[in-house]
Parts: structure tokens; C-alpha cells; sequence
């Protein structure tokens, strides 16, 4: 067996209440030992506010789909889990974070001792002194099979696009988005009749098991990478209410 050298890391997630308390559910019961810190990122951007991402998702939802997600978003809010109450539950730190290029968190990392950065659908683009100030790197968790499917809403977009199988994929983080060579990537099969939702949750099951095997090659020293070519790619944003719609009529589901 190759020696082991325990890491720390940090997580840098959002505060959003469907997806990522899956992940850390599974993940930090096994290694919840190896993070340093679960920080939590504003959910919007400085250029949208809360009532424009309501408005951003109301365009895309039929009107009971968007009741149901309501209901469900406020449930979930209310009464949790939430990704700051799940890692404080299992024994993990939290901490708030503004902004996470602002020097002043970079300090915290360094006072952390951080050695390898865990993006978890963070909702801030890491610029080059934080995906440079690990010892390790910065990883992400991506509901795709890089190089297809960069960008938003991935489980969204293999729908859309009537995939029989998605991926997972772990990857080094550069300054492109979805960018850094590949650690580790799994398929993930998709049924007839698997909802977004339902998809999305369980890519992220996947994407815990992914990261707590990445931690352990991370340990002993054997990360092995392969390309993420850029002339392969594929990337989607946010759908337009007409690619919204075309979903639902070749009945496509959210929930």
C-alpha cells in the first residue's frame, strides 16, 4: 500500500437546498476529517439580484412546475437540511465568504493551512491567485461528461438533448470554466422518465464518492489526469423559455 499523507481542504459551495446537502451528506461522513471548512458563497451574482434569479427561473417553468419549485424551495429553506447545517451537524466548520478572489479570504485559506480547494456548484468563477494559492490545486465536481456539456445546468441539457447516459466528473480547476485536465469521470446511466431533479441528485451522489476517491489519490500520491480538450467542448447556459418549453413538449420534466 502506497504511504498516505493526510490533506486539508475547504469546500466553497452556495447556500442552495436541493443538491449540494446530498453531496455532503455522503461526502463528509467519510472524509469530513480532511476539511478544514465549508464555506458558503452569496447564491447570485453582483449583476443579478434575488428577485431577477426568481424571475430568471419563473421564465423557464410552467406555472405549476414553478409552484412546486416554490414550495419546495421554501420547505427546504425553512426546515432544511441546508449545506451550512449538514456540515455543522457532521462536525465541520462554516464560514461565510463575500467574495472568494477578495484578498482577504485568500489570507484565510493561507491561515488555514488549505492545501487543495473543493468547488462544490460554487456560484464564483475562482480567478489565478486562488486557483493558484493551494499546494494542490482547486478541484470541481461537474454534472457532465467533460469536455461535453461545460457550463450551466448540465443535467438540464442531457435531457434536453435525450442522452441515454450522463457523467460525473472530477477536475482540476483553470481559468476557463470546465477547463482543467480530468481526475476522474464515471458514467451515469439515465432511465426513461428521470426528471431533472431526480438526475441532479443522483450525479450528486456520484460526485461525492468521485471526490472522497480523488481525496485518496490526492493522499497517497497518485493523481493521474487525462485532456479535457477544448476542440471537443460543448458548453450550454441558461435555457431560454423557448428551449424551456421544447423540453416540456417532447415531455421533458423539472420535478
Amino acid at each position: 500500500m502506497p504511504e498516505r499523507t493526510p490533506i486539508r481542504a475547504a469546500i466553497i459551495t452556495q447556500d442552495e437546498p436541493f443538491a449540494v446537502p446530498v453531496l455532503l451528506e455522503e461526502l463528509l461522513p467519510v472524509k469530513g476529517d480532511r476539511i478544514a471548512a465549508v464555506f458558503i458563497a452569496p447564491p447570485t451574482s453582483r449583476r443579478e439580484s434575488f428577485s431577477e434569479l426568481v424571475a430568471r427561473w419563473r421564465s423557464v417553468f410552467d406555472p405549476w412546475t414553478f409552484v412546486r419549485y416554490g414550495l419546495r424551495y421554501l420547505r427546504a429553506k425553512l426546515l432544511g437540511p441546508r449545506p451550512a447545517g449538514v456540515a455543522r451537524r457532521l462536525g465541520v466548520p462554516v464560514e461565510d465568504v463575500a467574495d472568494v478572489n477578495a484578498p482577504e479570504f485568500l489570507d484565510r485559506l493561507r491561515e488555514l493551512e488549505i492545501e487543495l480547494v473543493i468547488s462544490v456548484s460554487c456560484p464564483q468563477i475562482f480567478r489565478r491567485r486562488l486557483l493558484e494559492l493551494p499546494r494542490l490545486g482547486c478541484i470541481n465536481v461537474h454534472s457532465a461528461p467533460l469536455p461535453r456539456y461545460r457550463g450551466m445546468l448540465p443535467t438540464f441539457w442531457v435531457l434536453y438533448h435525450g442522452e441515454a447516459e450522463t457523467a460525473v466528473t472530477v477536475h482540476f480547476m483553470v481559468e476557463e470554466l470546465d477547463d482543467g485536465p480530468i481526475i476522474m469521470q464515471e458514467a451515469v446511466p439515465i432511465p426513461a422518465g428521470e426528471s431533472q431533479a431526480s438526475l441532479m441528485r443522483r450525479c450528486k451522489v456520484v460526485g461525492a464518492r468521485l471526490l472522497a476517491q480523488t481525496i485518496d489519490l490526492f493522499e497517497m500520491g497518485e493523481v493521474r489526469t487525462r485532456p479535457n480538450p477544448r476542440e471537443q467542448a460543448t458548453y450550454f447556459s441558461f435555457p431560454t423559455p423557448a428551449e424551456a418549453r421544447a423540453f416540456r413538449e417532447r415531455g421533458g420534466r423539472w420535478l
